[in-house]
């Protein structure tokens, strides 16, 4: 690049001496338009030196990377959070906190018998688990208590399916979300709950009896 930028100055500086009455100051003007020329490629080619030599880490600016092989793969992993693959916790294990998940317990809520029971109204899990959802009121809290509500369904075979409602976001520096499993069962061709349970994501770690966040 900095020889064809030369070689056109050049050029015209020259086409322009074939005329022996110029003069000597648009000479001076050519030569230093030269001189600016190589210091304009200069300081581009410190420039492009200074970004190929930066550490990946700079050049992934704020984004959270994370290998390949720890992606959870749809399908394959249903009540895998995908943002808990992104979080940062950092400032978690400088504090000497490890994140956690609880086990699994039944969930100690109430919510309608005709949701139990084959009465044939719901001929979809799907349907079904926003029926349960509506009914518990689960969804009040969005945009206050919980940042983020998402369901996925898990169909096991013709008869059993397994509804998963999970909160991430919570206010609370202990508890930073929460799962609740449907085991859902098919009868007559309609779906009914058979049984709810509940585990908690801990921002702090697992209590020793793991039921509990910290």
């Amino acid at each position: 690049m900095k020889r064809v930028v030369t070689l056109l100055l050049v050029g015209v500086l020259f086409s322009g001496c074939s005329n022996t009455d110029m003069h000597q100051e648009k000479v001076t003007k050519l030569e230093n338009e030269i001189a600016e020329a190589y210091a304009q490629l200069e300081e581009k080619e410190i420039e492009i030196e200074t970004l190929s030599q930066q550490p990946a880490e700079e050049e992934t600016g704020e984004f959270i990377t994370i290998p390949k092989v720890q992606v959870p793969l749809l399908w394959r992993d249903v009540d895998a959070q995908l943002w808990d693959y992104l979080i940062d916790d950092s400032l978690a294990k400088e504090n000497g906190w490890e994140k956690g998940v609880t086990n699994w317990r039944e969930w100690d809520g109430e919510y309608d018998q005709a949701l139990g029971s084959a009465n044939q109204t719901w001929d979809a899990p799907g349907l079904l688990l926003n029926a349960w959802m509506l009914d518990v009121g689960l969804s009040s809290g969005l945009g206050m208590d919980v940042w983020e509500i998402n369901t996925r369904i898990d169909v096991k075979d013709d008869v059993i399916a397994e509804g998963y409602i999970m909160s991430y976001g919570m206010r609370d520096d202990s508890v930073g979300g929460s799962d609740i499993k449907l085991t859902m069962l098919k009868e007559n061709d309609y779906w009914y709950v058979e049984k709810a349970e509940v585990r908690y994501r801990c921002s702090r770690g697992v209590s020793e009896e793991e039921d509990l966040c910290k």
